[in-house]
């Protein structure tokens, strides 16, 4: 069996080093070299692409034509993460497995942390902090948020959400419902614009914004800029704190699927 991977940050890197850790054939193109179109399956990165037509290669100049790609490996196994909804039936989306997104999650709010620490001037302990959404990583970051001592608040758009939060011994309320004046840190977790003008502008000045849901994330930096409040834009966050454990995660699904 032999892979051939394309694209992607260090995770891909490390991930062709894993997979010939565990006696499979694996080369690396974008960096690395020429594609191997001879290899029987391909592994694309995570996101797979950012504009939705080329491969995702912010380690080098050079991209090529997904279609391109997919044509080239036509009946053979692909995986990439975040895959557009052209993919080819032959193609599989890792990040929709629940074995993938879960550790993913506790990764980013692992990795959210420790840039909150080298941004903030005062001690997370002690001091309240507000995450935008309730799902799988604003869960993981109030559990390690709550384990420093930070007074977490957790904000939703459902109310059985809410429930849920509280269940955890967090603070939680509507995102309407939330006292924005409180906060100098803010997680968002939603790929939706729920900070709008009026909740903006009730932050703090000086406040930080981290970004951590995909576009159009959770508010609009002209308006933070506007209104005095720092941004912290952190995508991809598993592949730049932790991408030995984030290759492995995506190593350890393609393996299981491929029944190896």
């Amino acid at each position: 069996m032999t892979f051939h991977l394309m694209g992607g940050d260090r995770r891909q890197a490390l991930l062709a080093s894993d997979l010939q850790e565990r006696g499979f054939a694996a080369s690396l193109s974008y960096p690395g070299g020429a594609p191997d179109w001879q290899a029987d399956a391909l592994i694309l990165p995570l996101p797979a692409t950012k504009d939705g037509v080329t491969l995702h290669t912010p380690r080098c100049r050079e991209t090529l034509p997904l279609q391109e790609i997919f044509r080239r490996f036509q009946g053979k196994r692909i995986f990439g993460g975040m895959l557009p909804a052209d993919a080819p039936a032959n193609a599989i989306d890792y990040y929709q497995a629940e074995e993938v997104l879960l550790p993913n999650a506790a990764a980013t709010a692992e990795g959210a942390l420790a840039l909150a620490i080298e941004r903030t001037p005062f001690m997370l302990a002690g001091n309240p902090a507000l995450i935008l959404g309730g799902g799988r990583i604003g869960q993981f970051l109030a559990a390690k948020l709550s384990a420093l001592g930070a007074q977490v608040w957790v904000g939703a758009r459902r109310s059985a959400t809410v429930a849920l939060c509280r269940s955890f011994g967090w603070k939680s309320a509507l995102y309407e419902d939330l006292p924005y004046r409180r906060f100098r840190l803010v997680f968002n977790t939603v790929p939706a614009q729920v900070l709008n003008e009026e909740r903006m502008a009730m932050l703090p000045k000086g406040a930080l914004l981290m970004e951590l849901a995909s576009a159009p994330g959770g508010f609009d930096p002209e308006s933070a800029v506007e209104h005095h409040l720092k941004v912290c834009y952190a995508p991809g966050l598993p592949g730049k704190y932790c991408p030995e454990t984030a290759a492995k995660i995506i190593g350890d699904y393609i393996l299981k699927e491929m029944d190896l």
